[in-house]
């Protein structure tokens, strides 16, 4: 067995897709609400929008708050800081600075726009 895909919840699927887009994400879009783009390790990220999950599933609700951290490895130190700058520039929030964590790795958070964390990280 293997990871394949993680699909993401988003309000407005071009937004979401222009922030994972600095992480070197490109997405191909099918349809007006869906959108994948595959990591540097093959697993796809999906995008789905809310009309689209509720047009499958009728029931289905907004996440109150979000349950899931995505996490992408980065090179070295330098990267971490570096794509934490830039996702900053652009406009998005930045809930934790990147940092020396006790684990032995440059650690940072990220929020996205629908509020999902992303983590970003290196071995120090």
């Amino acid at each position: 067995m293997s990871l394949d895909a993680i699909g993401i919840a988003c309000e407005n699927i071009e937004k979401s897709s222009q922030f994972y887009m600095l992480f070197g994400l490109e997405f191909k879009k099918f349809g007006d609400d869906h959108m994948e783009g595959s990591t540097s390790s093959g697993v796809r990220i999906m995008l789905d929008s809310f009309k689209l999950l509720q047009k499958i599933d009728p029931d289905w609700k907004k996440p109150i708050q979000p349950g899931l951290t995505l996490c992408f490895k980065q090179s070295s130190p330098k990267e971490v800081d570096l794509l934490v700058q830039k996702i900053k520039s652009n406009g998005y929030q930045v809930v934790k600075e990147p940092w020396d964590a006790f684990w032995n790795q440059r650690y940072a958070s990220v929020l996205d726009v629908d509020g999902n964390k992303v983590d970003i990280f290196s071995d120090l």
